[in-house]
């Protein structure tokens, strides 16, 4: 049995090395480099207080005067790569612009959500990445004006949200330069502004008595819908929290009817006269039990990622100072996660265990 000096000390310990960054990117397989076009805190350390201009792109992450813009178009597949993720939690990606200039944003303001990852098939979104190398992948919405953004990348911690700002953010934030045909998305949210300390999704209290993880819905609106030129219409899809009920999305194509009146015969020619229907393209959500056998995935949707066996995440080799909001006085602390990365690596990660 731990002695009540060890116990406490092994929560810390094991905490503080689940600590995560996001350090990589790729856009169609290419990256720009290791820790390029990212606006690096100055730890790996979380954010806890929703209502600090942190929340928007971390830690000194208000200006990114020194960090490269990278190229983009609209409809890309993004591929993200976090260090580690050893806390249950959603992982949600937004977009911010279109910008005079990434370089001078400082990521206060709108964003608009373009992906949303929860709880699937008995899994948090924190263990598809474990399973994945940590990494994970979405697409840019196709229907985006042309312009500089910034994409945020959270990873919501919720091993300690039980207590008020328990809770654990970790962002990081990408400069883009985004080619697309134009287009609006919406809803959007502000940040800070959107997140509330006592936000039933973000405080937590009873995260390990009679918690359904199935039910979980991550901060924010939902995934937007981006409309573009000609009434096309992205519709950006929410992977479902529910390990037996996922979300069906059914696109009905634009339909065009065209119907034409011959000329009529006189001795003067009449030109033909041509009627265009268009049926604008419709999005419905249907909620089905069992998994959904349709087509592809659409933007913003990871059903399933390749999992890749043998695979160790290694931890960052830093000591990092225990962040203060982990601890409250007077308040009960949680049992640690074990660290899913000494777990077999098997491809499939095992559930989280209190450490006795």
């Amino acid at each position: 049995m731990y002695s009540k000096f060890f116990l406490p000390s092994l929560m810390l310990i094991a905490q503080a090395l689940a600590h995560q960054n996001l350090h990589q990117f790729w856009v169609n397989g290419v990256t720009p480099g290791y820790q390029v076009g990212i606006r690096m805190p100055p730890s790996n350390s979380p954010v806890t207080d929703v209502t600090s201009n942190d929340i928007t792109c971390n830690v000194n992450g208000s200006n990114g005067a020194n960090v490269a813009v990278i190229n983009a178009s609209a409809g890309d597949t993004i591929e993200v790569q976090w260090d580690t993720s050893g806390h249950p939690g959603p992982i949600v990606h937004s977009l911010q612009g279109p910008l005079s200039s990434a370089k001078s944003a400082s990521g206060v303001g709108d964003w608009f959500k373009i992906q949303e990852l929860n709880y699937v098939n008995g899994k948090w979104a924190n263990e598809v990445l474990l399973a994945n190398a940590g990494k994970f992948s979405f697409k840019l919405p196709s229907n985006l004006a042309s312009g500089e953004y910034l994409l945020r990348s959270e990873m919501l911690a919720l091993h300690a949200s039980q207590t008020l700002e328990g809770a654990q953010f970790y962002i990081g934030c990408m400069q883009l330069k985004i080619t697309g045909p134009g287009g609006n998305c919406s809803p959007t949210y502000k940040l800070p502004g959107a997140y509330k300390a006592s936000d039933k999704n973000i405080y937590v209290s009873d995260f390990y008595y009679g918690f359904v993880p199935e039910t979980y819905t991550a901060p924010g609106p939902a995934v937007a819908t981006c409309v573009g030129g000609g009434g096309q219409q992205t519709t950006l899809a929410t992977t479902t929290r529910a390990a037996t009920t996922a979300a069906t999305t059914t696109r009905a194509s634009s339909t065009t009817v065209r119907t034409t009146t011959p000329a009529a015969t006189t001795p003067a020619t009449t030109p033909a006269t041509t009627a265009r229907t268009t049926t604008p393209s419709t999005t419905t959500r249907a909620t089905t039990t069992g998994s959904s056998s349709g087509g592809a995935p659409l933007y913003g949707q990871v059903n399933t990622l390749p999992i890749q066996s043998n695979t160790v995440i290694e931890k960052q080799k830093t000591n990092i100072p225990v962040n203060s909001a982990e601890a409250k006085d007077g308040q009960v602390q949680p049992p640690a996660y074990q660290e899913l990365a000494n777990t077999p690596t098997n491809g499939t990660p095992s559930a989280y265990k209190p450490i006795p």
